[in-house]
Formats: C-alpha cells, structure tokens, sequence
C-alpha cells in the first residue's frame, strides 16, 4: 500500500519513520485478532444477528473497533503508561460503543434518532436505559462494562462524556434545521458543519484517553483534540457519497473541492501534532496511523465515486 500522500515531502518537512509505519502494519492484525476474540462472545450473547446482517454490520465494527484500539495504544503511549491488557479491553468496548451509538443516530430515521439522544441523556443523569431490542441490549451491556473499568464520577472522564454528547446532541439538532442553514452565507454555513465535525470527533478522542489515563494535562488534551478532529474529517470524506445517498450533510461533502481541502486540513492538523507533541514513539504511531488513514479513506472516497456504491468499510 503506498503510504505517502502525494506531494507530502514537499509540504511537510517530516514523514512517519519506517519504524513508526511497520508497527502500524504489524499492529493491526493483532488488534483486529484480540477485537475478535474480545466482542464475538458478548455479540453471540447478546445479539447474534449482528453476527449475519446483510449490511455486513459485524465485520465494520471490528474494524472501527480495531483502529480505534490503534489510537489508544498512541493515546497511552504519548502520555508515557503502557498499553496494557486491561487498557486494550477499554479501548476494545469503546470502540464497539462508538460504532453502536454512531448507528443510532444515523441508520434509523430522525424519529428514532432523536429520541436515542433523549434517552442516552437520561442514561446519564439517572444510569437508567430501558431496552427496546437486542441491539439496544447489545449497546448497554458494553456501556455497562465499559464504565465498570473506571470511576465515571471523576471530573475528567464525567465531563468528557457529556462533552461528546452535547457534541452528538448538537449535530442532530443542526440536521432538523435544514432550512435556517441554507439560508446562511456560504462561509458561516461551512463553518458550522466544520465544527460539528470537528467537536463530535474530538471529544470522542479526549473521552477515550480519559477512560485510559489517570489524568489529562491541558496541553495533552489540546493536542489529541487536533488528532480527533482530523479523524473525522477523513471519515467523512471517505463516506461522501455515502451520506449524499442518506441527505446527510457535512462539511466535506458540503465543499466544492473537497480532496483539496482536505489535503490542507491534514497537512496542517498533522504539522500542529508534530511540533506540539514531543518526539517519541507514541507520537509516530498516531502520526503514522494518521497518514494511513487518510491515503486509504482518499482511496474508499475514489472507489464509491466510481462505484456509486452504499456505505462500506476499508478492510485491510
């Protein structure tokens, strides 16, 4: 897989070290073997039609689940405490989280998606979650798992999970606005996509190191809040066609020239990562898990251009 953006020697003045790459690649099929073996038991348990749904539903979520196990192993690392088992498995939960709530606010229709963000505050302020159907059941047990791990009063990793849902809370309360938003300058209607993309990202991020650090420094979560948002840019470039399919708006696919765009985003995003976080090894695998993710998300947006096709994940 060539790993380079093209141009990259000539805007950057840094690339990710080969041993930073092959670690990435050596990494993956070990993430994707221990996601396997960590959420197949709980999904046969809980919600076994996962295990054969015609949208391949499973097999995406190991995915996601296995780079989001990437970016904690970086997350750890960059913070000098090591990527231990315990850590692996909240990484592991977290990443199916993601994937479960993500469906719920995007696969079921507003009607639904809405009233997901009314119970999931309730969920929060009171720890009551009433069950509708097995993926619901599915959802709970892993949140419930998740939050064993760690004392989710603690004022760090309270509030960043109440930042992401004001984040999450947000863009769907942006979507019910269709008409106000069309109505808007060009420039302010772009800038409000742009940071819904970017809190619903990097919020997700800095939760993610709160559920594995004892403590967050503001400098550390300032910089893995850029390697957040840079994440879900790429992400929504590469699903461009995807959501245009589903009348989903974004700010990449609200763009006339989104590659380009996107180029300058990861450019810069990656240049704030470089001269803000000290060099080491947890710093070269984000930036290395970064790169990839970007050339194969600029990759998967070419393939449905051509295709047309519906949403589908970069199986590696």
């Amino acid at each position: 897989m060539a790993w380079e953006p093209h141009a990259a020697r000539k805007t950057l003045g840094w690339q990710p070290p080969a041993a930073a790459r092959e670690r990435v690649d050596s990494l993956m099929p070990v993430y994707r073997r221990f996601v396997t073996e960590t959420l197949e038991p709980i999904v046969k348990a809980y919600y076994p039609a996962l295990l054969e749904n015609a949208g391949n539903e499973y097999r995406k979520m190991v995915e996601l689940s296995t780079k989001m196990m990437l970016v904690g192993h970086a997350c750890t690392e960059i913070a000098d405490y090591p990527y231990d088992e315990r850590r692996q498995r909240i990484t592991c939960l977290f990443g199916c989280c993601c994937f479960l709530a993500d469906s719920f606010l995007d696969d079921f229709g507003e009607e639904a998606t809405r009233a997901y963000v009314t119970r999931l505050e309730r969920l929060f302020a009171t720890g009551w979650f009433e069950v509708g159907n097995e993926r619901e059941t599915l959802f709970y047990i892993v949140v419930s798992r998740l939050f064993a791990e760690r004392d989710i009063l603690e004022p760090t990793l309270r509030q960043a999970i109440l930042r992401l849902f004001e984040a999450q809370r947000r863009d769907v309360e942006m979507r019910g606005l269709e008409a106000e938003m069309k109505a808007l300058p060009r420039a302010r209607r772009l800038a409000r996509l742009k940071r819904l993309a970017r809190d619903r990202s990097g919020h997700a991020i800095i939760l993610l190191a709160a559920f594995l650090l004892p403590n967050l420094s503001l400098d550390y979560i300032r910089h893995i809040f850029v390697a957040g948002a840079l994440i879900m840019f790429i992400d929504d470039h590469g699903d461009c066609y995807a959501d245009r399919a589903d009348r989903r708006v974004t700010y990449m696919n609200a763009l006339g020239r989104p590659e380009q765009a996107l180029r300058r985003i990861f450019f810069s995003h990656i240049e704030k990562l470089m001269q803000g976080l000290r060099p080491a090894a947890g710093r070269d695998l984000l930036i290395a898990f970064l790169t990839r993710y970007y050339v194969t998300r600029l990759q998967k947006h070419r393939e449905q251009r051509r295709l047309r096709g519906p949403a589908w994940a970069v199986y590696e």
